[in-house]
């Protein structure tokens, strides 16, 4: 019965999904249609709000060719992976790298369950590569498209009480300095830049492989529900401890969340029924959706409403790195705090009233994930569990009026920012939130004397002058 109400209930979704993807081909297009693609010799991100156009772009094929490229390069010399980061890490006027083609799994240990792999490999390709050889990451985010340097980089997530960001993970680094030094640091090993770079935001050299832990293949069994909202905060705080993952996301204007978990499983059970877990952006009924809000924001309270009815609960399972990731096929901005976890759900519970109060029109969900302490020096989560909330805006909205309304909410919280998404704290607020964060300035200088790896906003968050 549960599978067949589903079943129906999918049903509708693909119905007003063609109903509405059939008005939008109806109407004019939509204003400014998808972000301009990079123009030759330009770079740009995913989501089309960073954008260079560097005296070059390089995109060697080996470590030795990186080296070279490193040591040789006019500056500023940024490097970049999967250009999933909404901050400004990459811009540069003087030269960008390309970690993209150094990709693939280059040895692995049974008996320790330890991988390295090429820091260009992305996590959708690291998870595929690793099952292959009996392992799977601890935990992954939900977008799979970043490099593993960038995700590491930026202490990118996943979410469970238990489990740590990705760089909470690194065992070794392979770093190729600003001079093409070729460095291997491990905590028995150069300890200090291992462990300023774990979580370094490419600011101590360009990364060419990283060593994880991680653990024997397994399964996971994903179950979400709609429920209101009070609903779905006490539902998450009950379940916190007792659940290996579990987060929601919450329509702000529409009262409506919902409620993502994840349990270990047997791989070789009966998987169930395969109701695919929705994602809110993958079809072009939701970016109509979104863009009917931007044109008439009188409409988000309807429309998110309309998707608390619409969007299905649903069951499945399968081997882990094929259940973690989501498809996000329509662009975003993203800002993501992180704050100490047992505070999280009173956050949240504030930015949500901040975007009624103002009656911002924001289509997208706001997401709440629990992660937990790590012993890096720049991760959000180092030395405190943590509850993360992210923000996020449609590509096609200005999202300054919405993150400039919750980021106040966040500073009150003691927030720490997800260096990979939108925020406005420089040096002397980003002092006040890490203990470490002195050590790694000291550990920077040495390593970049000269300041060939910063870029503008880079010298903003070190403070260092031009």
């Amino acid at each position: 019965m549960k599978a067949a109400q589903s079943s129906r209930r999918g049903f509708l979704v693909r119905g007003v999904g063609a109903g509405l993807a059939g008005l939008a081909s109806a109407r004019a297009p939509f204003a400014g249609a998808e972000a301009a693609p990079a123009a030759a010799g330009e770079w740009r991100n995913w989501s089309g709000n960073q954008r260079a156009r560097p005296a070059a772009i390089h995109y060697p094929e080996s470590e030795a060719a990186l080296r070279r490229l490193v040591a040789q390069a006019t500056g500023p010399l940024r490097a970049f992976g999967g250009s999933h980061s909404f901050s400004a890490l990459v811009p540069s006027a003087g030269t960008l790298v390309s970690v993209e083609r150094l990709a693939g799994l280059l040895a692995h240990d049974g008996a320790t369950l330890r991988a390295t792999l090429a820091a260009g490999t992305r996590l959708a390709q690291a998870g595929e590569l690793l099952a292959a050889a009996g392992q799977n990451l601890e935990n992954e985010p939900d977008i799979n498209l970043q490099s593993l340097a960038g995700a590491t980089a930026t202490a990118t997530h996943g979410t469970g009480r238990t489990l740590q960001c990705l760089s909470g993970y690194v065992r070794g680094l392979r770093l190729v300095l600003p001079d093409g030094e070729l460095v291997e640091c491990s905590a028995v090993r150069d300890a200090e830049l291992f462990e300023a770079a774990r979580v370094g935001l490419g600011a101590l050299g360009v990364l060419s492989a990283v060593t994880l832990q991680n653990r024997a293949a397994y399964a996971l069994r994903e179950r979400t529900v709609v429920m209101d909202f009070d609903a779905a905060c006490a539902h998450v705080e009950a379940r916190r401890d007792s659940v290996r993952h579990v987060e929601f996301f919450v329509f702000p204007h529409g009262g409506t969340a919902l409620v993502k978990e994840m349990e270990l499983t047997d791989p070789g059970a009966d998987p169930g029924p395969q109701v695919a877990a929705p994602t809110f952006d993958e079809n072009v009924a939701l970016e109509f959706a979104a863009e009917a809000v931007r044109r008439a924001p009188w409409l988000k309270g309807p429309i998110q409403r309309l998707v608390g009815l619409f969007v299905a609960g649903g069951e499945r399972s399968g081997p882990a790195h094929r259940i973690f990731p989501g498809q996000r096929t329509v662009a975003f901005n993203e800002m993501e705090y992180t704050v100490a976890a047992g505070h999280g759900i009173e956050c949240l519970r504030e930015v949500v009233a901040t975007i009624r109060a103002r009656d911002l029109g924001v289509f997208f969900p706001v997401e709440f994930r629990y992660v937990a302490a790590d012993d890096t020096w720049l991760g959000p989560c180092a030395g405190r569990a943590g509850a993360a909330i992210s923000v996020h805006q449609y590509h096609r909205q200005d999202h300054r009026e919405l993150f400039a309304a919750v980021e106040p909410v966040f500073h009150r919280f003691a927030g720490r920012p997800h260096w990979g998404k939108l925020h406005t704290l420089a040096a002397p607020a980003l002092a006040a939130l890490y203990p470490r964060w002195d050590d790694f300035l000291a550990v920077r200088r040495r390593a970049d004397p000269r300041g060939r790896l910063l870029n503008p906003y880079l010298r903003t968050l070190f403070g260092v002058r031009a």
